[in-house]
Protein backbone atom coordinates (compact mmCIF):
# COMPACT_ATOMS: atom_id res chain seq x y z
CA UNK A 1 0.00 0.00 0.00
CA UNK A 2 3.32 2.57 0.48
CA UNK A 3 3.51 2.23 -3.60
CA UNK A 4 0.42 4.11 -3.57
CA UNK A 5 1.48 6.98 -1.39
CA UNK A 6 5.18 7.02 -3.30
CA UNK A 7 3.34 7.90 -6.29
CA UNK A 8 1.59 10.72 -4.97
CA UNK A 9 4.38 12.35 -3.50
CA UNK A 10 6.37 12.11 -6.60
CA UNK A 11 2.71 13.02 -8.99
CA UNK A 12 3.15 17.26 -7.91
CA UNK A 13 3.89 18.43 -11.39
CA UNK A 14 2.02 21.68 -12.37
CA UNK A 15 -0.56 19.27 -13.74
CA UNK A 16 -1.64 19.22 -9.86
CA UNK A 17 -0.10 21.92 -8.81
CA UNK A 18 -1.88 24.90 -6.37
CA UNK A 19 -5.56 24.21 -4.84
CA UNK A 20 -6.72 27.05 -6.61
CA UNK A 21 -10.38 27.13 -5.85
CA UNK A 22 -10.37 23.60 -5.64
CA UNK A 23 -10.85 22.51 -1.71
CA UNK A 24 -13.27 25.40 -2.38
CA UNK A 25 -15.46 22.57 -4.45
CA UNK A 26 -14.27 19.69 -2.39
CA UNK A 27 -12.07 18.86 -4.34
CA UNK A 28 -8.58 17.75 -2.68
CA UNK A 29 -5.25 17.63 -4.57
CA UNK A 30 -2.34 14.21 -4.18
CA UNK A 31 -0.70 15.70 -2.15
CA UNK A 32 -3.91 16.80 0.35
CA UNK A 33 -4.51 13.40 0.56
CA UNK A 34 -1.28 12.61 1.95
CA UNK A 35 -1.35 14.96 4.34
CA UNK A 36 -3.81 13.64 6.21
CA UNK A 37 -3.68 10.00 5.19
CA UNK A 38 -3.75 8.57 8.44
CA UNK A 39 -7.55 10.10 9.45
CA UNK A 40 -8.76 8.68 6.53
CA UNK A 41 -8.56 5.27 6.88
CA UNK A 42 -8.14 4.31 3.15
CA UNK A 43 -8.93 0.69 2.41
CA UNK A 44 -6.77 -1.79 0.41
CA UNK A 45 -9.05 -1.34 -2.63
CA UNK A 46 -9.27 2.65 -2.74
CA UNK A 47 -5.36 3.15 -2.34
CA UNK A 48 -5.18 0.56 -5.33
CA UNK A 49 -7.70 2.45 -7.34
CA UNK A 50 -5.84 5.31 -6.83
CA UNK A 51 -2.18 3.74 -7.40
CA UNK A 52 -3.86 2.91 -10.68
CA UNK A 53 -5.66 6.40 -10.98
CA UNK A 54 -2.03 7.92 -10.80
CA UNK A 55 -0.51 6.10 -12.88
CA UNK A 56 -2.34 6.10 -15.33
CA UNK A 57 -2.60 10.18 -15.60
CA UNK A 58 1.22 10.57 -14.90
CA UNK A 59 1.77 8.64 -18.60
CA UNK A 60 -1.13 10.94 -19.94
CA UNK A 61 0.01 13.91 -18.81
CA UNK A 62 4.00 13.48 -20.02
CA UNK A 63 3.04 14.39 -23.30
CA UNK A 64 0.93 17.52 -22.66
CA UNK A 65 3.47 19.10 -20.34
CA UNK A 66 6.10 18.53 -22.80
CA UNK A 67 4.10 19.99 -25.59
CA UNK A 68 3.79 22.99 -22.81
CA UNK A 69 7.28 23.59 -22.12
CA UNK A 70 8.01 23.74 -25.95
CA UNK A 71 5.58 26.61 -26.87
CA UNK A 72 7.02 28.31 -23.72
CA UNK A 73 9.96 28.39 -24.81
CA UNK A 74 9.19 28.66 -28.70
CA UNK A 75 7.35 31.95 -27.45
CA UNK A 76 10.22 32.81 -24.90
CA UNK A 77 12.54 33.16 -27.92
CA UNK A 78 10.59 34.93 -29.82
CA UNK A 79 9.72 37.39 -27.27
CA UNK A 80 13.53 37.60 -26.89
CA UNK A 81 14.18 38.92 -30.60
CA UNK A 82 13.72 42.15 -30.80
CA UNK A 83 12.45 42.29 -34.18
CA UNK A 84 9.26 40.16 -33.55
CA UNK A 85 6.34 41.66 -34.06
CA UNK A 86 3.31 41.41 -32.37
CA UNK A 87 1.59 39.05 -35.01
CA UNK A 88 4.48 36.39 -34.70
CA UNK A 89 3.79 36.67 -30.31
CA UNK A 90 0.28 35.76 -31.01
CA UNK A 91 0.58 33.14 -32.91
CA UNK A 92 3.23 31.68 -30.89
CA UNK A 93 1.00 32.23 -27.96
CA UNK A 94 -2.12 30.27 -29.51
CA UNK A 95 -0.55 26.73 -29.50
CA UNK A 96 0.85 27.44 -25.54
CA UNK A 97 -2.68 28.45 -24.38
CA UNK A 98 -4.53 25.26 -26.21
CA UNK A 99 -2.13 23.34 -24.47
CA UNK A 100 -2.73 24.97 -21.10
CA UNK A 101 -5.98 24.21 -21.62
CA UNK A 102 -5.60 20.51 -21.95
CA UNK A 103 -3.30 20.36 -18.94
CA UNK A 104 -6.03 22.20 -16.78
CA UNK A 105 -8.61 19.88 -18.01
CA UNK A 106 -6.67 16.94 -17.21
CA UNK A 107 -6.64 18.57 -13.88
CA UNK A 108 -9.83 18.79 -13.31
CA UNK A 109 -10.53 15.33 -14.28
CA UNK A 110 -8.07 13.93 -12.10
CA UNK A 111 -9.19 15.78 -8.71
CA UNK A 112 -12.81 14.70 -9.63
CA UNK A 113 -11.59 10.82 -10.16
CA UNK A 114 -9.33 10.86 -6.97
CA UNK A 115 -12.46 12.69 -5.52
CA UNK A 116 -14.85 9.37 -6.51
CA UNK A 117 -12.59 6.90 -4.97
CA UNK A 118 -13.31 8.43 -1.00
CA UNK A 119 -16.07 7.87 0.36
CA UNK A 120 -18.54 11.47 1.77
CA UNK A 121 -17.08 10.99 4.80
CA UNK A 122 -13.53 11.15 4.01
CA UNK A 123 -14.18 13.78 1.59
CA UNK A 124 -15.29 15.70 4.51
CA UNK A 125 -12.55 14.66 6.92
CA UNK A 126 -9.88 15.41 3.59
CA UNK A 127 -11.20 19.24 3.17
CA UNK A 128 -11.94 20.03 7.01
CA UNK A 129 -8.09 19.43 7.70
CA UNK A 130 -5.99 19.57 4.57
CA UNK A 131 -6.16 23.36 4.99
CA UNK A 132 -4.22 23.41 8.87
CA UNK A 133 -1.70 20.84 7.01
CA UNK A 134 -1.12 22.63 4.07
CA UNK A 135 -0.48 26.39 5.75
CA UNK A 136 2.61 25.24 7.11
CA UNK A 137 3.75 23.58 4.30
CA UNK A 138 3.11 26.16 1.65
CA UNK A 139 5.01 28.76 3.30
CA UNK A 140 8.32 26.23 2.94
CA UNK A 141 7.31 25.81 -0.47
CA UNK A 142 6.77 29.43 -0.78
CA UNK A 143 10.07 30.42 0.17
CA UNK A 144 12.09 27.12 -1.82
CA UNK A 145 10.18 28.56 -4.88
CA UNK A 146 11.01 32.11 -4.47
CA UNK A 147 14.92 30.87 -4.58
CA UNK A 148 14.02 28.55 -7.57
CA UNK A 149 12.90 31.23 -9.14
CA UNK A 150 15.49 34.02 -8.77
CA UNK A 151 18.14 30.96 -9.82
CA UNK A 152 16.40 30.08 -12.89
CA UNK A 153 16.03 33.73 -13.76
CA UNK A 154 19.75 34.39 -13.42
CA UNK A 155 20.25 30.98 -15.43
CA UNK A 156 17.86 31.99 -18.28
CA UNK A 157 19.48 35.14 -18.90
CA UNK A 158 22.51 33.86 -19.58
CA UNK A 159 20.90 33.03 -23.18
CA UNK A 160 22.33 28.97 -23.63
CA UNK A 161 21.04 26.01 -22.21
CA UNK A 162 22.19 25.13 -18.36
CA UNK A 163 24.60 22.71 -18.44
CA UNK A 164 23.95 19.52 -17.51
CA UNK A 165 25.48 19.90 -14.09
CA UNK A 166 23.13 22.71 -13.43
CA UNK A 167 20.74 20.45 -15.03
CA UNK A 168 21.32 17.27 -13.03
CA UNK A 169 21.56 19.66 -10.04
CA UNK A 170 18.17 21.79 -10.94
CA UNK A 171 16.16 17.55 -11.32
CA UNK A 172 17.16 16.66 -7.97
CA UNK A 173 15.60 19.45 -6.54
CA UNK A 174 12.52 18.97 -8.38
CA UNK A 175 12.52 15.87 -7.53
CA UNK A 176 12.74 17.11 -3.90
CA UNK A 177 9.91 19.79 -4.04
CA UNK A 178 7.99 16.20 -5.74
CA UNK A 179 7.75 14.32 -2.93
CA UNK A 180 7.08 17.27 -0.84
CA UNK A 181 10.40 17.55 1.49
CA UNK A 182 10.86 21.47 0.94
CA UNK A 183 13.59 21.38 4.15
CA UNK A 184 15.65 19.01 1.70
CA UNK A 185 14.95 21.29 -1.10
CA UNK A 186 15.94 24.38 0.30
CA UNK A 187 19.13 23.25 1.64
CA UNK A 188 19.90 21.86 -2.02
CA UNK A 189 18.85 25.10 -3.13
CA UNK A 190 21.09 26.91 -0.81
CA UNK A 191 23.65 25.12 -1.88
CA UNK A 192 23.80 25.51 -5.69
CA UNK A 193 23.22 29.06 -5.25
CA UNK A 194 26.16 29.43 -2.97
CA UNK A 195 28.13 27.26 -5.72
CA UNK A 196 26.44 29.09 -9.01
CA UNK A 197 27.92 31.98 -7.55
CA UNK A 198 24.65 33.89 -8.05
CA UNK A 199 25.11 36.29 -5.71
CA UNK A 200 28.57 37.90 -7.15
CA UNK A 201 27.91 41.42 -7.75
CA UNK A 202 32.19 42.06 -8.46
CA UNK A 203 32.59 42.73 -12.22
CA UNK A 204 35.26 40.93 -14.09
CA UNK A 205 37.48 42.24 -16.63
CA UNK A 206 37.26 40.57 -19.75
CA UNK A 207 40.31 38.51 -20.20
CA UNK A 208 43.76 39.25 -22.10
CA UNK A 209 43.91 36.52 -24.32
CA UNK A 210 47.05 37.26 -25.41
CA UNK A 211 49.04 36.79 -22.16
CA UNK A 212 48.11 32.69 -22.63
CA UNK A 213 49.98 30.32 -24.72
CA UNK A 214 48.25 28.98 -28.07
CA UNK A 215 49.75 25.70 -27.02
CA UNK A 216 49.42 22.90 -30.26
CA UNK A 217 47.83 24.98 -33.20
CA UNK A 218 47.08 22.34 -35.58
CA UNK A 219 43.73 21.67 -36.94
CA UNK A 220 42.83 18.49 -35.68
CA UNK A 221 44.35 19.34 -32.31
CA UNK A 222 42.22 22.48 -32.09
CA UNK A 223 38.98 21.00 -33.15
CA UNK A 224 39.46 18.10 -30.61
CA UNK A 225 40.50 20.84 -27.68
CA UNK A 226 37.79 22.71 -28.36
CA UNK A 227 35.91 19.91 -28.19
CA UNK A 228 37.02 18.81 -24.53
CA UNK A 229 36.22 22.36 -23.28
CA UNK A 230 32.71 22.46 -24.40
CA UNK A 231 32.32 18.86 -22.47
CA UNK A 232 34.16 19.93 -19.26
CA UNK A 233 32.18 23.07 -19.75
CA UNK A 234 29.20 20.78 -18.95
CA UNK A 235 30.37 19.93 -15.79
CA UNK A 236 29.95 23.87 -14.19
CA UNK A 237 27.52 25.43 -12.39
CA UNK A 238 29.46 28.87 -11.60
CA UNK A 239 27.18 31.27 -13.33
CA UNK A 240 30.14 34.24 -13.55
CA UNK A 241 32.06 31.41 -15.35
CA UNK A 242 29.72 30.01 -17.94
CA UNK A 243 29.09 34.37 -18.46
CA UNK A 244 33.10 34.26 -19.24
CA UNK A 245 32.91 31.45 -21.02
CA UNK A 246 30.43 32.43 -22.95
CA UNK A 247 32.17 35.60 -23.97
CA UNK A 248 35.41 33.39 -24.86
CA UNK A 249 33.24 31.56 -27.43
CA UNK A 250 32.40 34.76 -28.91
CA UNK A 251 35.81 35.66 -29.16
CA UNK A 252 36.56 32.29 -30.30
CA UNK A 253 34.42 32.65 -33.57
CA UNK A 254 35.57 35.87 -34.36
CA UNK A 255 39.29 34.57 -34.32
CA UNK A 256 38.33 31.71 -36.51
CA UNK A 257 36.50 33.95 -39.11
CA UNK A 258 39.84 35.72 -38.70
CA UNK A 259 41.66 32.33 -39.37
CA UNK A 260 43.80 33.03 -36.56
CA UNK A 261 44.25 30.10 -35.15
CA UNK A 262 46.80 31.50 -32.77
CA UNK A 263 44.38 33.25 -31.53
CA UNK A 264 41.84 30.28 -31.68
CA UNK A 265 44.69 28.66 -28.96
CA UNK A 266 45.32 31.22 -26.89
CA UNK A 267 41.20 31.88 -26.13
CA UNK A 268 41.56 27.68 -25.90
CA UNK A 269 44.15 27.78 -23.24
CA UNK A 270 42.25 30.16 -21.01
CA UNK A 271 38.91 28.19 -21.16
CA UNK A 272 41.67 24.66 -20.34
CA UNK A 273 42.95 26.71 -17.30
CA UNK A 274 39.66 28.01 -16.30
CA UNK A 275 37.95 25.06 -16.29
CA UNK A 276 40.67 23.09 -14.08
CA UNK A 277 39.97 25.39 -11.16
Amino acid sequence: MKHFFLLLFCFTSPLIAGPENWLEAGLLTPEMITSVKPELGLTQDQEEKMTTLVKDVMAEAEPVEKQVREHEKELTRLLRQPTTTAAEAEAALTPLLAAEAEVKKLRLRTLLALRDVLTPEQQAKAVNLAPSRQGKRSSAEAQVKEKAQRLKTAVDALGVPPTQAMQARGQAIVSLMRAGDYGAAGQALDELILESELDQTATVPAPDFSQFSPGDTDLTVLKQRYTDVEVAAQSIVSIPLVRRLIEAKTALEAAKIAEDAEQVGRILTWAEEMLKK
